[in-house]
């Protein structure tokens, strides 16, 4: 019995063992168990658009192209349009200044053409006063053709002009018109100046001064040129001889003065009242 006993505890285990060996194999040879390690032969792998490795198609890369394309050229026209907002307001502000001077200039122009009809008119009684019977001294002499001497300069105003010229600033002035009619009249402007002060200083340091012991100064004449006195004026031999030559200097010097007035000042008047009302027309301004 005990030798039974034995044997049976004995074979349990290798039953048991034997049992287990047996669930092993029908689980190792169930068709549908599938290792997890082992992966299909045909499994597909989407690449995102965004991946280094992504291969773009050449729609693609021009849709970029196009989009970069487009923000720089709005940038560079919002800058263009931009720029161009700033060079019309310059422009503007430029224009304001210049018609300022224009209107300064058309002034001094009034008050010269006043001035010369003055003097025509005053020339007359200093040739009425040299061609009568009466001897007259030499202070009524001195006194009658002080106001012919003195001629009022011609006034400039170029200050905006200029500054435009130096800095580069009349490329501002869009209007090829406007500008040529500009350059021709500062530059007719200067020319008409630079003659005057060269004839003034020849008729008074060459042909009057050498009537005179003491030479009268252009100070000693007041701005209108009316009653002017020089104290103690002296001719120097005073002779009929020497009052017909003073007559034939100041009828001279009239002319001179007369047809610089019109063959420069004149067309100047004229430039300057077609430029204020062109300035005016093309910017706007009173």
């Amino acid at each position: 019995m005990a030798d039974n006993t034995d044997e049976e505890h004995l074979d349990i285990p290798t039953k048991i063992q034997s049992e287990n060996r047996s669930d092993e194999i029908i689980l190792t040879s169930n068709p549908d168990t599938i290792n997890p390690i082992q992966a299909p032969d045909t499994m597909e792998v989407h690449k995102h658009p965004n991946h280094v490795t992504h291969r773009k198609k050449w729609g693609e890369y021009l849709l970029e192209f196009f989009m970069l394309f487009l923000a720089v050229f709005l940038g560079f026209v919002a800058e263009n349009i931009r720029e161009h907002s700033v060079e019309k307001s310059r422009e503007k502000q430029y224009a304001r200044l210049l018609l300022s001077d224009l209107r300064t200039d058309s002034a001094s122009f009034l008050v010269r053409t006043a001035a010369l009809q003055n003097r025509q008119q005053k020339n007359k009684l200093f040739l009425t006063l040299m061609t009568d019977s009466k001897t007259h001294s030499d202070k009524e002499v001195i006194n009658a053709f002080l106001p012919l001497w003195h001629i009022s300069p011609l006034g400039l105003t170029p200050v905006t002009f200029k500054q435009m010229e130096n800095s580069g600033s009349l490329r501002y002035i869009e209007n090829e018109k406007l500008l040529k009619l500009l350059q021709n009249y500062y530059e007719n402007l200067f020319v008409t100046a630079n003659l005057f002060y060269p004839q003034q200083q020849q008729f008074s340091s060459t042909i009057i001064y050498p009537f005179f012991l003491n030479h009268i100064r252009m100070q000693d004449i007041d701005d209108q040129g009316d009653s002017v006195i020089v104290a103690n004026p002296v001719f120097m031999n005073r002779t009929k001889e020497t009052d017909q030559q003073l007559v034939n200097i100041f009828a001279n010097y009239a002319s001179d003065q007369f047809n610089y007035q019109t063959r420069y000042v004149d067309p100047l008047i004229k430039t300057n009242k077609e430029l204020i009302n062109f300035i005016k027309e093309e910017y706007h301004l009173k």
